[in-house]
């Protein structure tokens, strides 16, 4: 059993912030990521660059170079990899926590499972739990929707030359998804439930996106959902009532991800109807002592409203408190 002051579920800019302010503060601390660092970036569209300029993705003051004014997927991959050689982060890549326990002393316990598929159990003092939201879209309850040619990520256009493809949705991934199977040669519809694209979009990606539908290039559906799936065509009911049915081959479901709370629940942490866990909004401290959140997973159901801006934060605030409580640890 090894022994830890804080365990950080979670590799992404917030969990390698949290660690890099715990290794400046002295504590002895383990990473544990499901997979590679930053996993959601790498799952990131191959042609993404962020909103954000590379300044404001920055973490543990290390600078960051970019020859583009927002930075690429792969910039900020190389950026990364580079934050956690600088800081040698202790971190185990390809570990899954399985089951997060409150012992009766109030420290935790956590079991976990290897990339070897051996077991493995850790103790601390103190939890983060930055484990975002994108790994549990948001699901269509329609018929149809568990179909193979129903997907929930976009990586790349190339597949889908030729092809029939609705993107669901109206916010940066369904926008960055027509257009790029657009430029890729599929033939594209975008349906999304009100009257036009949110107004959060990139707005080169939005300006781009409307000069094709006003062209006629990329079918839209404004106040419209998909109400039916069929491996070869898909219904589109508008808020009036009407219908139409039309060839499809690929169904984006671009609509939205939900953070999964019940390893948060399991120990009590309270998590309500939006699914934000029970926190204080200074320093990310759940109703359960010394378990905190950090990340997107704070936003709950709405992950667009922290994003590595401000999420790059959360972890110095989280050891800040952690530093007061354990006065004298370092």
């Amino acid at each position: 059993m090894q022994t830890y002051d804080l365990i950080i579920i979670g590799a992404g800019p917030s969990g390698l912030s949290a660690a890099i302010a715990a290794q400046e503060a002295g504590f002895s601390y383990l990473v544990l990521e499901r997979g590679a660092i930053t996993n959601t970036i790498i799952n990131y569209p191959l042609q993404t660059a962020f909103f954000s300029t590379a300044p404001n993705l920055t973490i543990g003051n290390v600078p960051w170079s970019s020859i583009h004014p927002h930075p690429t997927r792969s910039e900020a991959l190389a950026y990364y990899r580079g934050v956690v050689e600088h800081f040698g982060l202790n971190i185990h890549m390809y570990e899954p926590v399985q089951a997060l326990e409150r012992l009766a002393d109030g420290r935790f316990q956590l079991q976990t499972t290897r990339h070897d598929q051996t077991s493995a159990s850790y103790q601390c003092q103190a939890v983060i739990v930055a484990s975002g939201s994108y790994d549990t879209p948001n699901q269509l309850a329609i018929a149809g929707a568990e179909l193979s040619n129903v997907l929930h990520y976009y990586r790349e256009g190339h597949p889908y030359y030729r092809q029939n493809v609705a993107v669901i949705g109206g916010g940066n991934s369904a926008a960055e998804a027509a257009l790029d199977l657009y430029y890729h040669g599929a033939n594209v519809t975008i349906i999304h439930q009100f009257a036009s694209l949110d107004q959060r979009i990139k707005p080169w990606i939005a300006a781009d996106l409307q000069a094709w539908i006003d062209a006629g290039k990329i079918q839209p559906f404004w106040e419209a959902n998909v109400t039916a799936i069929s491996p070869t065509s898909i219904q589109i009911t508008k808020a009036d009532g009407s219908q139409h049915e039309q060839p499809n081959d690929w169904v984006f479901a671009l609509i939205g991800y939900r953070p999964n709370t019940s390893m948060l629940e399991a120990v009590g942490v309270q998590v309500d109807a939006d699914a934000v866990p029970s926190h204080d909004p200074a320093t990310f401290e759940t109703n359960v002592p010394n378990l905190f959140i950090a990340g997107v997973l704070a936003a709950g159901a709405h992950p667009s409203k922290i994003f590595i801006e401000n999420g790059r934060e959360h972890g110095p605030a989280i050891i800040a408190a952690l530093r007061q409580r354990w006065a004298g640890k370092a």
